[in-house]
């Protein structure tokens, strides 16, 4: 199995602070059946603003590790880029995922939907496809019971219309859609829950994640994105 989206490099972001930690959940993964991990700290102005160099570094350090002590996983560069007025600035020199050219892109539930079209319009443009992660997580896409694979029931009545124009749209940009192992555990609460299994069954995710941050959540990945019948599109 592939994790699209995980914090296992220490020191960097609100991931692991210690190698060790990093190691037993790397282990943990390995256990789990992940083969190949895409380590995607965050990069937030002012919060989290480790360089592309750093990242590239302590993923060799921890690669290097792991195959000491015979942990067989591959780990592969990316970042969780945050959707604000700062984006572009990181993207002069971007780190995508691995050879892809996927953007990890984490959107605020706060902003305004036209700025969310802009933005992966000129990510697009720029040769780059977004990857919008945990959609099912923000304010954003809010799903309630009813749903099919052509119309949402919107718990926010107000932003239906315009929520469904930004799902079409980002579809017609040929984005990616990454779901969280926890959404659909129930890690976030019902609603993210509700909202992932509805985005699920009208088939718009194409890539899954554990988003595992520490230790603590290594106990939830009993449950396998397999066993959840989740599968990659792509």
């Amino acid at each position: 199995m592939i994790d699209f989206h995980c914090h296992l490099l220490p020191g960097l972001d609100d991931g692991p602070a210690t190698i060790n930690e990093a190691v037993e959940m790397a282990a943990a993964l390995r256990k789990a059946g992940y083969t190949t991990i895409y380590c995607t700290p965050h990069l937030i102005k002012s919060i989290y603003e480790a360089n592309n160099e750093e990242v590239k570094i302590s993923l060799d350090v921890l690669q290097t590790r792991l195959n000491n002590e015979n942990i067989d996983l591959q780990l592969i560069c990316g970042r969780e880029y945050y959707l604000d007025e700062f984006l572009f600035d990181y993207l002069i020199n971007p780190l995508p995922l691995g050879e892809t050219n996927f953007i990890l892109l984490e959107i605020p539930g706060n902003i305004q939907l036209k700025l969310i079209k802009e933005t992966c319009f000129r990510i697009k443009r720029s040769g780059f496809t977004p990857m919008i992660a945990h959609p099912e997580r923000g304010n954003i896409f809010v799903v309630t019971g009813n749903h099919t694979k052509d119309r949402f029931n919107f718990l926010n009545s107000d932003r239906k219309t315009e929520s469904m124009k930004l799902l079409d749209y980002l579809i017609s940009l040929d984005c990616s859609f990454q779901g969280n192992l926890g959404s659909f555990l129930g890690i976030y609460g019902p609603q993210a829950q509700m909202t992932a299994n509805s985005l699920q069954k009208m088939e718009v995710y194409t890539h899954f994640g554990t988003d595992l941050h520490s230790r603590d959540g290594i106990k939830y990945l009993d449950k396998r994105l397999e066993d959840l019948g989740l599968s990659i599109k792509s």
